[in-house]
């Protein structure tokens, strides 16, 4: 039996979860405010928040998943959300799945994602001490290359692998 070599598009996973705490959310007036940058795999990306809105929308809080220097597309999943810091119930999640195109527009997220009355109400307890908090979680897909032995036969060959190797590294910005 001849054995012949065989390129097989692979797909891993890898992700990040972390807490960013913004501080002075309502006193700054930055009209918006950046992470430090996170890698993942090969990609580097940031998230970014507009606390007052973006363009011109002034009366939501704006969150975004930007790319830095994308060299490749990456299919990618990401979570935001603002959990208020009195009741851990009391939640705003959103999730967004997408495909960072490397000549595309470089971020994805939400200019609407939560109304500035509700972030500020005092009863919702999502600002305290002039602070917010959001858990921002990513997850990429990027296609590897793998050398692998497989039997010369083509009625014998199995189809396509996809390993979804999940690796998440805590991160604390706070």
């Amino acid at each position: 039996m001849a054995l012949a070599t065989e390129m097989e598009e692979i797909y891993s996973s890898s992700g990040v979860k972390f807490n960013w705490k913004i501080k002075k959310i309502s006193t700054s007036g930055a009209i918006f405010t950046d992470t430090d940058v996170f890698s993942i795999g090969a990609t580097k990306w940031k998230a970014r928040i507009y606390p007052e809105g973006f363009g011109t929308v002034f009366d939501h809080l704006s969150l975004y998943l930007l790319a830095v220097d994308l060299t490749e597309n990456v299919d990618t999943e990401f979570t935001f959300a603002v959990t208020s810091q009195t009741d851990r119930n009391n939640t705003v999640r959103k999730k967004r799945k997408v495909i960072y195109v490397e000549t595309s527009v470089q971020g994805f997220g939400w200019t609407y994602f939560m109304p500035l009355h509700k972030l500020h109400d005092p009863n919702n307890g999502y600002i305290v001490d002039d602070s917010c908090v959001i858990s921002i979680e990513v997850t990429c897909w990027m296609k590897q290359e793998d050398s692998t032995l497989k039997e010369s036969d083509p009625h014998k060959l199995p189809e396509a692998k996809r390993a979804k190797i999940k690796d998440v590294r805590k991160l604390s910005m706070i």
